[in-house]
């Protein structure tokens, strides 16, 4: 089952191409950057209200997507699914790619890059903020770690394997809880907030890697096993009905309680509510699991691609409507007492993302690709053909 892993080659046109197209994205992203240094965030259309924009929605959706790529591997060296043990070096590096492109932009769109370090010295440990320094930087060595075991040390692979798996499960609960424990914002608040980006973590992280084990392969010459397709569709299909669940649970919690009326039909009903229901409901949850269930498109390659590709727009559309509907709605600065102010009191703040945050964001985009596609030429992280153990067979719909 296990061939022996290699670079790709990486002197066709089409790869040249993917490397200036992600360069160029890279460059925007650049300039982006330094004209809002140079300006002040005055120049983006992100306000006193809503300070997170669209380039934290990237930045988050690519943090979020980084935690669920490692899933791949922790599958085989955790819970012992050996036909996925081909898989762990692209796994663990994509992870690192996609953490990399989404702190970037985390980084540097907070305000002050080179003052960075006085955060690092002067840390508040009541801070969800403050831990998550921790856990980003604990989750990147941790992956470095599984990745040299699975080069160097095999006799270590189950134990960096299973402290990364652990590490990723307590970054992505850690970057849910960033809103999950703001009292104060009343569509962030909620315990299970954590827990719901742990499972859209993993949905979108899986839908990723099938997409780029699909085109790698093929446009790579390589030969890929579509059962083993059909086994990571099936990741899909059940992680895509938790997500489902959870939000379920967290809209039968807050709607039983009369205190979340308000919020909660606000959420279903105003300005932000297509966001929910057709990127969230429908392209995260619906249309894959149409997809995915229809006995013709759930088989074929090209339906399951499609499938991801909805799957990962309504990752972003969760993590966006979280961070603008969460911002955008009444401040309660103080729960449980009644205040006014001249300031903004119950008025929807309003925000409508720039072309500067779009270029920022997909800069991010641009140093995750550039970082996967320059990991698969000069590292060995792919074998020449992925095949299924024999007898092994997946459920299919």
């Amino acid at each position: 089952m296990i061939s022996e892993f290699s670079t790709i080659k990486g002197n066709s046109s089409k790869y040249l191409a993917l490397l200036a197209g992600f360069g160029v994205l890279l460059a925007l992203g650049a300039f982006s950057f330094l004209y809002v240094e140079i300006n002040g965030h005055g120049a983006t259309n992100m306000t006193n209200q809503v300070v997170w924009g669209l380039p934290h929605v990237f930045a988050i959706s690519l943090l979020v997507m980084a935690s669920g790529a490692l899933n791949l591997a922790s599958m085989a060296t955790v819970f012992g699914a050996k036909q996925y043990k081909i898989f762990r070096r692209f796994s663990a590096f994509l992870a690192i790619a996609l953490l990399a492109g989404g702190l970037a932009v985390l980084v540097l769109d907070l305000g002050r890059p080179d003052r960075m370090l006085l955060t690092m010295i002067h840390m508040n440990f009541k801070s969800m903020f403050t831990w998550n320094v921790f856990l980003y930087s604990g989750f990147v060595v941790l992956c470095f770690l599984y990745l040299w075991s699975m080069f160097q040390h095999e006799r270590y692979v189950k134990l960096a394997g299973s402290a990364a798996f652990a590490g990723r499960v307590i970054l992505t609960t850690g970057t849910g809880s960033i809103f999950g424990v703001i009292h104060a914002r009343e569509v962030f608040h909620s315990a299970i907030t954590g827990p719901t980006f742990v499972a859209v973590s993993i949905t979108s992280g899986t839908a990723m890697c099938i997409m780029l084990l699909v085109a790698t392969f093929h446009y790579t010459g390589r030969k890929l096993d579509k059962s083993l397709i059909h086994g990571l569709r099936n990741v899909l299909i059940f992680f895509t009905l938790l997500v489902f669940y959870l939000l379920v649970v967290e809209k039968f919690t807050k709607f039983y309680s009369p205190a979340f009326y308000d919020v909660e039909s606000w959420i279903l009903t105003g300005p932000y509510a297509p966001l929910y229901w057709i990127g969230v409901l429908g392209m995260g949850i619906a249309l894959p699991l149409a997809i995915l269930f229809n006995p013709g498109m759930g088989n074929s390659i090209k339906g399951i691609m499609w499938a991801c590709g909805a799957a990962i727009i309504g990752e972003v559309s969760f993590v966006a409507h979280v961070l603008l509907a969460g911002q955008s709605y009444p401040f309660n600065m103080f729960p449980g007492w009644e205040m006014s102010s001249a300031f903004l009191d119950g008025q929807v703040a309003a925000y409508s993302p720039g072309i500067l945050e779009l270029m920022l964001g997909v800069g991010g985009i641009g140093i995750a690709g550039l970082i996967y596609l320059i990991g698969i030429r000069f590292f060995r992280l792919l074998p020449q053909k992925a095949e299924a153990p024999e007898g092994w067979k997946p459920w299919s719909p």
